[in-house]
């Protein structure tokens, strides 16, 4: 059912593909479950707890879902950041948000970054059915549409003119100083010791405030801090 980590590129005839972003892994495995139990239609190609990733995904032709059924609440970055940067370069992916708070937080957020609708996670299973199978075809549900909820490519129109996605810009503010000066350095291909010596750090200490980058960029590992630094020029 391509619920692995790794894209499920085969076909489908009639299936709706579909992509899961969430960074809580448990949530995540829950969410691809439920969304594949709904329909013999719906196939979850992908599922990923990296916002880097998923837009990667949604951007490249061979990886780009139907619809991306993504989380409000990812850490460092919202669903709405990860939201506007695919609606700005597409309107190719129709775009479910969920959360597990009160909708009222996120409807503006989600409304102005080009989704097609957002549900509370606890009623999923009675809401986002209808919802998936519009939102495959650009639209969001009647419903949805009331409370303000545009068709994407609408969305894509009003956005994909404007300034360059803010998404950049709030995962830089997220990173502190010195994890932007350590980030610098392993750029320039210092080692670990060389960057601990340099900033009068422990080599552990390094080690920490990567980690910390590592978890705000939704990332797991230096190489992919490092590439989505590059990728979103965050340094």
């Amino acid at each position: 059912m391509g619920l692995g980590n790794e894209p499920d590129t085969t076909g489908a005839t009639g299936a709706i593909r579909i992509g899961v972003l969430d960074n809580d892994p448990f949530a995540l495995d829950a969410m691809r479950a439920m969304i594949s139990a709904m329909s013999k239609d719906f196939r979850v190609v992908w599922g990923t707890g990296s916002p880097a990733v998923a837009i990667e995904h949604c951007h490249n032709t061979h990886t780009r879902p139907d619809v991306l059924v993504l989380d409000m609440a990812l850490g460092g970055i919202t669903g709405a950041d990860v939201c506007r940067r695919i609606r700005r370069r597409t309107s190719e992916v129709g775009v479910i948000c969920v959360t597990s708070y009160s909708t009222d937080v996120y409807r503006a957020e989600a409304i102005k970054a080009g989704a097609q609708g957002l549900f509370a996670k606890e009623r999923l299973k009675a809401d986002i059915t209808e919802a998936v199978r519009q939102a495959a075809v650009g639209e969001p549900t009647v419903a949805q549409a009331v409370l303000g909820f545009h068709d994407a490519a609408s969305a894509h129109a009003a956005l994909s003119g404007t300034v360059p996605a803010r998404m950049s810009e709030d995962m830089k503010d997220s990173l502190s100083s010195r994890e932007k000066d350590i980030l610098r350095l392993y750029a320039k291909r210092l080692t670990t010791d060389e960057i601990a010596q340099r900033l009068g750090i422990a080599k552990g200490s390094v080690f920490t405030y990567v980690h910390r980058a590592a978890g705000k960029l939704g990332v797991t590992s230096r190489k992919e801090v490092l590439e989505a630094c590059a990728r979103y020029d965050l340094l």
